[in-house]
């Protein structure tokens, strides 16, 4: 249906359905429990041709906006949660996301734009820091602010007939990222948090204090909470339908691996963390800078933490070099 297939389901009563998105990443997959409580993980852009297909997936699965009781949200992140406020009036009763992203979703331009200050001090120059804003101004539409959240904590458990869904808080993709565990039968719902063919990719967080999270440090801590879950199988965001946790652990082990390699031939020569970005992505546009700058700083701070690189700062702005090998 609508050239992204039919819904697809991936548990009993619980099924995928595809989305369009206005990114590179393309779809997303959000998750319905066509159970009592009708639930569902995730809702994809606020985008009239999304919002199109998802009422018309949900209606072969006799759901109307109407019947959802809830939407559980794994991130605070546009793709992921940006039609909530939209089908909460069309019906919907609750809507449910961790705290640490609750200043996203319901204050997003500001939460945006309180980053500008640490984009300059990462090496950004004044026409992508331009471009930046307007690329907050572009995506408003697509993510209205949610009124009224309700909170996701560590051990929160949502239960049908058959199964239970119980939160895992997985900071580090987003401080708020959390996923679905069913323990008893090792799956989960796990947003943007594991894959086996795309490298984590922690963005850029500002705390209120101005203060960096250090994200890719988060994530590696939550990948490793994890792994001791006993999750064979998880249904992630994007690109693939389902995958195995092991693989996927090792694949990300051999990623990992290849672009600390990388970045230390790149840091022969001291540069700033834009200017290694644009090194090793040269042929990628301005709408995909903020990304891969994030993915750049969360391996900086992970080879800064493992003493492979001097960190210093010149007129407000970082520089990073590989030490020298004896």
């Amino acid at each position: 249906m609508d050239g992204l297939g039919k819904p697809r389901e991936v548990r009993e009563g619980v099924f995928q359905i595809k989305l369009p998105t206005p990114y590179p990443i393309g779809p997303v997959y959000v998750y319905l429990v066509r159970k009592d409580p009708i639930t569902l993980i995730d809702v994809g852009v606020n985008d009239p041709q999304s919002i199109k297909i998802l009422k018309n997936q949900l209606a072969t699965l006799g759901v109307a906006f109407r019947d959802v009781k809830r939407i559980l949200l794994t991130h605070g992140h546009s793709d992921h949660y940006g039609a909530a406020q939209t089908l909460k009036e069309e019906g919907v009763k609750e809507i449910f996301i961790h705290p640490e992203d609750m200043d996203k979703v319901t204050n997003r331009v500001d939460y945006y734009l309180g980053m500008r200050p640490c984009l300059v001090k990462l090496g950004t120059p004044p026409d992508y820091l331009d471009y930046f804003v307007k690329f907050i101004a572009w995506e408003t539409p697509y993510a209205r602010d949610i009124k009224g959240p309700l909170p996701l904590k560590e051990g929160d458990s949502f239960s049908w007939d058959s199964f239970t869904l119980e939160v895992m808080e997985t900071p580090g993709h987003s401080p708020g990222h959390v996923v679905f565990l069913e323990k008893s039968q090792g799956w989960a719902i796990t947003g943007d948090f594991l894959f086996a063919h795309l490298t984590p990719d922690p963005i850029i967080d500002v705390s209120p204090n101005g203060e960096r999270t250090r994200s890719m440090f988060l994530h590696m801590e939550s990948l490793k909470r994890f792994s001791t879950k006993g999750i064979q199988t998880y249904f992630p965001g994007h690109m693939e339908e389902e995958g195995r946790v092991q693989e996927a652990m090792n694949e990300l082990k051999t990623r990992m691996d290849h672009k600390k390699r990388l970045f230390l031939e790149h840091l022969r020569k001291p540069l700033t963390p834009f200017a290694l970005m644009r090194e090793i992505y040269p042929e990628r546009g301005k709408g995909e800078a903020f990304i891969l700058l994030s993915e750049v700083m969360g391996r900086l701070d992970l080879l800064e933490s493992e003493g492979l690189v001097d960190v210093w700062e010149e007129h407000g702005v970082l520089y990073y070099k590989a030490k020298e090998t004896k």
